[in-house]
């Protein structure tokens, strides 16, 4: 596992906060295979008692982890506006082991202030995929919920459990020049969410994605005032190299990070 902070001089450090394994109550949890950040300030004595949110990240298929896995909160600015724990597994694989994800998650709330009321969770391509699978996962073990998640893309995954949906929010991006199969998909996941999404308090509206060089449309629904479903989908020649630009919308995590399990 690598672990770090990005420093006010603008340096990350790798600290070794974990010795391969963390007790999580009866039982071992590897922590290897991942890449940890703290929140600036949280060591500072102002902060002792403050809680913090947890970002997740699913990479895409052959990425390297880490750091260089990241799409967004690399720079001491977006660290600075979005104090998380950045946490990003990493799987050498064709998925992702949401088992030991689940651990290593339940480990790190266990050693750190995190709020799980903000857990946030972002993925692109493979990660896309591992997105719903995990978030399907950790509720059917362990009753827990995200507050809000990016899907990029994806192969498979279309169905969220029905005590997720109008509580977890989701913003799904889609370029149409993508492989056909990754665009039904995301298609599929937005008709069901359509559909499962309880009718009361909810309106329906679009708007242009921010982008003139990547041009589309954002459907959004709205539960009691929150954007609880956003699905964008990219004009052509746009197609599955979404896994960064969209993050370049200061929108974006302005939206992320205003997700609250408590305001549900």
């Amino acid at each position: 596992m690598k672990s770090g902070f990005f420093s006010k001089e603008g340096i990350s450090f790798i600290l070794s906060i974990f010795a391969g394994f963390f007790s999580c109550g009866n039982s071992s949890v590897s922590m290897d295979d991942m890449y940890l950040v703290e929140p600036v300030g949280y060591r500072d004595s102002q902060n002792a008692q403050n809680k913090y949110p947890l970002f997740v990240y699913l990479h895409p298929w052959s990425s390297p982890g880490g750091e260089k896995a990241l799409p967004c909160l690399k720079t001491e600015t977006e660290r600075t506006a979005y104090p998380c724990f950045i946490y990003v597994p990493h799987s050498t694989k064709s998925t992702f082991n949401n088992k030991k994800i689940i651990g290593q998650i339940e480990a790190l709330k266990q050693k750190y202030r995190i709020d799980t009321n903000r857990l946030y969770l972002a993925g692109h391509s493979m990660g896309g995929s591992g997105s719903y699978s995990l978030i399907n996962d950790y509720y059917e073990s362990k009753g827990v919920l995200f507050a809000g998640i990016i899907r990029m893309s994806g192969q498979t995954q279309t169905v969220l459990r029905d005590s997720i949906i109008g509580k977890t929010a989701i913003w799904y991006h889609i370029g149409l020049s993508d492989e056909k199969s990754r665009v039904e998909t995301a298609r599929k996941s937005f008709a069901f969410l359509k559909t499962h999404i309880k009718a009361d308090g909810t309106t329906f509206h679009g708007e242009p994605a921010p982008y003139s060089q990547h041009p589309g449309i954002t459907q959004i629904i709205s539960k009691n005032g929150i954007d609880i479903v956003k699905y964008t989908e990219y004009d052509p020649p746009t197609g599955h190299d979404i896994g960064t630009f969209p993050f370049e919308d200061p929108k974006l995590l302005v939206w992320l990070f205003s997700q609250s399990l408590k305001n549900r």
